[in-house]
């Protein structure tokens, strides 16, 4: 069964990291459980211009792309600023952060596997 989804639809969620709101990001969970899906989540974050997701890590891998904006993404140490229309992977366990380093909304999917929500 196709199920269609449009963010624009829906209402972004605050991001919290350590029980602290991250101020500017929001997220909508696109693909998860809800929708029926068993190996794979689709997220979609919006990051205002100055906003920051801190340094974090996890045991899970994830891709992520870039649909909108200039971010710059620091992933166990190296860092990079990225445009949009790109992609990038992020190990599990290794400390990553995302700055929005541009004048617009950074705007990114985020895919990870079915072991949270």
């Amino acid at each position: 069964m196709m199920k269609i989804i449009d963010p624009t639809k829906m209402e972004g969620k605050p991001v919290e990291m350590n029980g602290e709101v991250l101020e500017g990001v929001t997220i909508r969970w696109l693909v998860a459980k809800e929708e029926g899906a068993t190996n794979f989540f689709m997220r979609h974050f919006e990051m205002e211009p100055g906003a920051v997701i801190p340094s974090h890590n996890h045991s899970w891998e994830h891709e992520i792309y870039l649909l909108k904006g200039k971010c710059k993404v620091v992933v166990g140490g190296e860092e990079k600023i990225v445009d949009e229309g790109v992609a990038f992977y992020v190990e599990p366990d290794v400390p990553h952060a995302y700055e929005n380093v541009g004048t617009e909304k950074v705007v990114f999917l985020c895919m990870i596997p079915n072991i949270k929500k």
